[in-house]
C-alpha cells in the first residue's frame, strides 16, 4: 500500500512539473498581490505553476554531494520564500524574482550539507509524524487538511510546530522526486529519463527565453532610439544575424568606434537595470 501511495505522489508530481500552465503575466499579478496579502491558495498556485523553473535550476547543481531529490526540495523552499515575499507593484516578473530565492535555497543546502544525503533524524522523523498525520486527516474530512488542524493534532501528541514548518515540510516532501523511481513501469523510464527525455530542454528554452525577451524587451524600453537599434544589431535581437560594429557603423553613417562607444554606454545601462531586478543571472 505505501509503495502504491508512493508512486502515486510521484505521478502527480510529474504532472504538476508537465501539464501546470505557466501563468500568463496579469494572471500571475493577480496572484501575487492575494499572495502579498497572505492568501494560501494564492501562494499555493504561484508556486505550483514555477515548479518545472525549480527542477531546471535544480539539475545544473547535480553532483555536489546533495541528491537530486534535495536540491529540488531546496529550491522549492527557496520559490515558497519568493512566494511570501514578492512585491507586485516592482516591474519584474515573479520567476525573474524568484531565481535569487532558488538558487540561495540550494547554496545554503549544499553548504549545510556538503556530504549529508539524508536529513538530519529529528527533522526526518517530523516529517514522517506530519505526513501520516496530514493522510489520516485527509482521509477523515474527506479535503486537504488546513494547516491550522495538522498543527492541532501535533499538538495532541505533545508536539509543538508552528504553522510555517509544517507548510515546508509538506510542500518538500509533496514537491520532491527520486531520481530512480521507475515512472512507466513497461517501459522502465526512471524520472531522470523522463526529464532528460521530454521535459528538461523544452522547459529550459521555454521559460528562459521566453521571460529573458519580455525582460530585454522592457529594459531595452529605457534606451534611446539609436542605443536600441544598436543593441538590437549587435545581438541579433530581431532574429536577424547579428551584425559587426563597422555594418552598424554604416547604416547609421557614423565610425565604428562611435558605434563600440555607444553600445558601451548601452551595456552598461542594461547591466545597472538588470542588477537592480536582480536579473544579473538572466542577463549575463
Amino acid at each position: 500500500m505505501k509503495k502504491f501511495q508512493y508512486e502515486e505522489g510521484i505521478t502527480y508530481y510529474l504532472k504538476q512539473i508537465a501539464k501546470i500552465p505557466l501563468l500568463k503575466p496579469e494572471e500571475e499579478k493577480k496572484l501575487a498581490i492575494k499572495a502579498r496579502e497572505g492568501d494560501k491558495e494564492a501562494i499555493e498556485k504561484l508556486i505550483q505553476s514555477n515548479l518545472r523553473f525549480v527542477v531546471n535550476v535544480a539539475k545544473n547543481y547535480v553532483g555536489y554531494g546533495i541528491s537530486f531529490q534535495e536540491l529540488i526540495s531546496a529550491g522549492n523552499i527557496g520559490l515558497i520564500e519568493a512566494a511570501r515575499r514578492f512585491d507586485p507593484s516592482k516591474n519584474v516578473r515573479f520567476i525573474s524574482y524568484a531565481i535569487w530565492w532558488i538558487k540561495q535555497s540550494i547554496f545554503q543546502t549544499i553548504q549545510n550539507q556538503k556530504d549529508l544525503i539524508r536529513m538530519p533524524q529529528k527533522a526526518s522523523n517530523l516529517s514522517i509524524k506530519i505526513d501520516t498525520i496530514y493522510l489520516n486527516l485527509k482521509e477523515t474530512l474527506g479535503r486537504e487538511p488546513k494547516y491550522e488542524e495538522i498543527k492541532e493534532k501535533l499538538n495532541e501528541f505533545g508536539i509543538q510546530v508552528d504553522e510555517n514548518t509544517i507548510k515546508s515540510l509538506l510542500l518538500t516532501k509533496r514537491y520532491s522526486v527520486s531520481l530512480d523511481i521507475p515512472v512507466d513501469e513497461d517501459e522502465g523510464t526512471s524520472f531522470i529519463d523522463f526529464i532528460t527525455k521530454h521535459g528538461t530542454k523544452d522547459i529550459e528554452k521555454k521559460l528562459f527565453e521566453e521571460e529573458l525577451k519580455k525582460e530585454i524587451e522592457d529594459i531595452l524600453s529605457h534606451l534611446n532610439e539609436r542605443e536600441r537599434f544598436i543593441i538590437t544589431k549587435r545581438f541579433g535581437l530581431d532574429n536577424e544575424d547579428p551584425l559587426t560594429l563597422r555594418d552598424i557603423g554604416e547604416l547609421l553613417g557614423i565610425s565604428r568606434e562611435r558605434v563600440r562607444q555607444i553600445e558601451s554606454k548601452a551595456l552598461r545601462k542594461i547591466r545597472a537595470i538588470a542588477t537592480k531586478r536582480h536579473l544579473k543571472d538572466l542577463i549575463s
